[in-house]
């Protein structure tokens, strides 16, 4: 909706409609070089393959020429004529596309190809007590327009949702962009309003007040989806993971509490003895860890994970899953995966729900909605994500 969006503002915007916005003001340059650094990054499948399409077709119209940096070896196998591979500052294998992919020669760039999140979640079991659950929950933000800034409208972000998760189970959340995965998922922890019933641990916490909600804040956790926004570039390591015992268990001394940092730090693959570092001195990586350590320091039942992989090279992606599922085995947590990477969710999640335009259009057990998907819209998104293909017309978003 380009006439409304004109006069929006980036806060306003998804994570995805953004990077639009991005790609949209470089091409209306008209460049004869175009340097894409990593421009579906934040991008669903299925709008990720119109990019790729329009770029495409803006490259043969203009001659233009494209260097395109990726991590995602599907967008190159598909995208590029020739590739070059880099580690270490330095390209250790470079050609034909094709011959890259088919009889690769260095050792790191067979273990790239071979790098893919695997493995399957833990068996589902639906006598495990509820964690979290939402019924009718709704957010919508007005639409002011006139002199005296009048309601006109709503953006239906969360349009009536269900949802469920119990104790030791990931549910899994996917869509477009801008289709209200967040939205969803900062409306549960309360940190933004809506209506509905909203329990934990078999309270309504709805109408609970901040200072009712501050107690609960150690048992629901997130990890953001930008490991390098979301730390503090002014604080160490130890100050990071440390900040949230702080608030919650103040009675703890500093040598308690440095004691527990240094063993979430070693419980997320880290070396304790880095923890008095900056972030600026960590790869993205190990950046993502510490924002996982971070929130397992308080040993929380519940954890909003936004993201967390897709700012992650593949190799790294995989690590970060099979961590995910490993601290989850462990301390029986409670996931809720919000994600537009579908082969990530089909490794982590139980159950996944599909979400369009603020409303439910599948949902059920993560083998079904994979192997059998009922909607064209999930048809459209899985085709995207596994095969490649640009989605149907006329199923995905304008």
């Amino acid at each position: 909706d380009p006439e409304t969006r004109l006069n929006s503002y980036p806060h306003q915007l998804s994570g995805g409609q953004r990077q639009r916005v991005m790609i949209a003001m470089t091409l209306a340059n008209e460049p004869d070089l175009l340097i894409a650094d990593e421009p579906t990054t934040a991008l669903d499948v299925t709008v990720q393959a119109q990019i790729l399409k329009l770029l495409k077709e803006l490259q043969a119209a203009r001659g233009m020429a494209m260097l395109f940096i990726t991590h995602d070896l599907g967008i190159v196998r598909k995208f590029a004529d020739r590739v070059c591979v880099m580690t270490g500052g330095e390209i250790v294998e470079q050609g034909p596309v094709a011959e890259i992919f088919d009889n690769p020669q260095h050792s790191y760039t067979r273990h790239l190809l071979a790098a893919e999140p695997k493995g399957t979640p833990p068996v589902q079991n639906d006598s495990r007590p509820v964690v979290v659950q939402a019924d009718d929950l709704k957010v919508w933000f007005p639409i002011k327009r006139g002199f005296l800034r009048k309601t006109v409208d709503h953006v239906k972000a969360v349009d009536g949702i269900d949802i469920k998760v119990r104790k030791g189970q990931t549910l899994g959340i996917v869509g477009e962009s801008g289709s209200g995965k967040t939205t969803l998922g900062l409306a549960i922890l309360r940190m933004i309003s809506s209506t509905g019933r909203i329990s934990f641990n078999g309270s309504d916490i709805q109408e609970n007040s901040w200072k009712e909600m501050r107690p609960l804040r150690r048992d629901m956790q997130i990890v953001f989806q930008d490991p390098f926004g979301a730390l503090s570039p002014r604080m160490s390591v130890s100050d990071i993971v440390g900040e949230g015992l702080l608030v919650h268990f103040p009675d703890l001394t500093a040598a308690e509490r440095d004691r527990k940092v240094a063993r979430a730090l070693e419980e997320v693959g880290l070396d304790a003895s880095t923890r008095f570092r900056y972030p600026h001195e960590f790869s993205g990586g190990q950046r993502q860890r510490i924002s996982i350590a971070r929130a397992m320091v308080l040993e929380p039942k519940f954890v909003m994970l936004d993201e967390p992989t897709s700012a992650l090279d593949m190799s790294v992606q995989a690590q970060v899953v099979d961590l995910l599922r490993d601290l989850q085995r462990k301390h029986d947590l409670a996931y809720l995966f919000i994600s537009h990477d579908l082969k990530v969710v089909r490794a982590l999640a139980n159950e996944v729900v599909v979400m369009r335009n603020g409303k439910v259009v599948e949902s059920g057990v993560s083998e079904e909605i994979f192997d059998r998907p009922r909607t064209a819209y999930t048809k459209a998104l899985m085709a995207a994500a596994f095969n490649l293909e640009t989605a149907p017309e006329g199923v995905v978003s304008e």
